[in-house]
């Protein structure tokens, strides 16, 4: 399964330098606690301040399993405020979240084959 979020960052272009740089390598804790919990691959795309996340997770992946595991993993807790000093919600984040889950619009896989 995919699931797409988003986020922003702050507008802050040596902020947004440096928020790369973490990402370039992150911590091994933080990657070892993503694949634990089922994600089976993360992407992070960037559009000026927007940063649009893909996922993909395999069937045992539960949401909120994987908040509550992360809320009680002293690295990834670091690992969060660490980046929560780059990051913004988006105007249609709700309140205390963070990564929001976007809506699939389309897909081509959707879409009748030319006949």
């Amino acid at each position: 399964m995919r699931i797409c979020q988003a986020l922003d960052l702050v507008d802050s272009p040596a902020l947004i330098a440096e928020y790369q740089v973490h990402h370039q390598r992150i911590w091994p804790e933080v990657a070892a606690h993503l694949r634990q919990h089922g994600i089976l691959d993360m992407e992070i795309y960037r559009l000026g301040t927007r940063l649009f996340m893909v996922m993909e997770v395999s069937d045992a992946f539960d949401p909120a399993t994987f908040a509550e595991a992360s809320n009680a993993n002293p690295h990834i807790q670091r690992w969060e405020a660490l980046m929560w000093q780059y990051q913004l919600p988006t105007p249609w984040t709700p309140p205390g979240d963070k990564w929001v889950t976007m809506d699939r619009l389309f897909s081509l896989a959707d879409q009748p084959a030319a006949q």
